[in-house]
């Protein structure tokens, strides 16, 4: 349940249903595609040459990558980020160059520029906002990073409706810059979701040469519509969230033995100043489930750390009555 614990299960339920019911399922394709990419650029507001549809934007990710690197080329990842960038690039025997956030979980753009001369990576690819430290990236650094290096720069905003800034806007002024963005997170499609990614005409071309397009679920295709023609109880609903993000983020700075990183993503990335077993016992003791990091993530104090995914009011208050109890008892 990682994706969205705000959205109301209700809302999505009835675009769906209203979605079946508006098409005879004996027809294939209630929807055409060039239409979809439409919506997709009045909703982004990018040109329709830039735009590639996918079903997930892990599957966007992959088609993205092989299509700008061969089998044991060199690839640029950072530590930590998402664990799917790691098995993708194994799956397609890529070497897999990878560079550490700074203290402040920012990017170490002189340390990349360097590994990129040194190594001489086909792309590079990140999440912004970024999975697990829940920080967006200074945007003067993504841009330097697609000034200095001449090879695609990929970057996933996968939860850029909670943060400060998109990067689609800047495609059209870096021919190696893409943008891969998914209506799951912020927009509560889940299992019906869509994703696309934005970037140079070429990489456009090159995706549809090699991959049909014409393979997105009409259903997915359909409730996506729905809501790129009118996502206002949508908006409505992510900028409450951004409001109640804050609060729980007061609520917790309070708090001893915690410290809470700034979030631009709809969850909460926080650190103890202890082991974190313990803590993340009592939570669970309590019905609240978090993330800890015991396997592949590997970053300075993983083991005091945890990862929450932040809901709606009464779900955020149960958080932090829990939190509260579990670290009185802990004294």
């Amino acid at each position: 349940m990682g994706d969205n614990l705000f959205v109301p299960p209700a809302l999505v339920q009835k675009i769906i249903t209203n979605t079946i019911q508006s098409i005879d399922p004996r027809d294939s394709y209630p929807i055409n595609y060039f239409s979809f990419i439409e919506e997709i650029s009045r909703f982004a507001g990018v040109e329709v040459p830039t735009i590639y549809p996918g079903l997930t934007h892990t599957q966007l990710l992959q088609r993205m990558i092989s299509i700008t690197t061969k089998p044991k080329n060199d690839i640029i990842l950072l530590a930590p980020d998402k664990e799917i960038y790691d098995i993708i690039a194994q799956n397609q025997k890529l070497n897999v160059q990878r560079i550490s956030l700074m203290d402040n979980f920012e990017l170490d753009i002189n340390a990349i520029i360097e590994l990129a001369e040194k190594t001489s990576p086909k792309a590079i690819i990140f999440s912004s906002p970024h999975y697990p430290t829940a920080n967006q990236f200074d945007e003067g650094d993504v841009l330097t990073l697609a000034r200095e290096l001449e090879i695609p720069i990929i970057v996933d905003e996968s939860y850029v409706e909670f943060g400060k800034y998109s990067l689609i806007n800047q495609v059209q002024y870096f021919d190696n810059l893409t943008v891969i963005r998914s209506f799951a997170k912020a927009w509560g499609l889940g299992a019906t979701s869509s994703a696309y990614l934005i970037s140079d005409p070429k990489y456009i071309n090159l995706l549809k040469e090699n991959y049909f397009i014409e393979e997105i679920p009409p259903i997915h295709i359909l409730a996506t519509t729905h809501i790129l023609q009118a996502p206002y109880k949508f908006v409505e609903l992510i900028n409450n969230f951004i409001v109640e993000r804050k609060r729980v983020i007061e609520h917790l700075k309070i708090l001893s033995g915690l410290k809470v990183s700034r979030s631009d993503t709809n969850f909460l990335f926080i650190r103890y100043k202890n082991e974190i077993s313990e803590l993340y016992e009592q939570l669970c003791s309590k019905g609240i489930i978090v993330q800890t990091f015991d396997n592949n993530q590997s970053f300075k104090d993983k083991e005091k750390s945890i990862l929450v995914t932040l809901g709606d009011t009464a779900t955020n208050e149960r958080f932090i009555l829990a939190t509260i109890e579990a670290l009185e008892t802990m004294l």
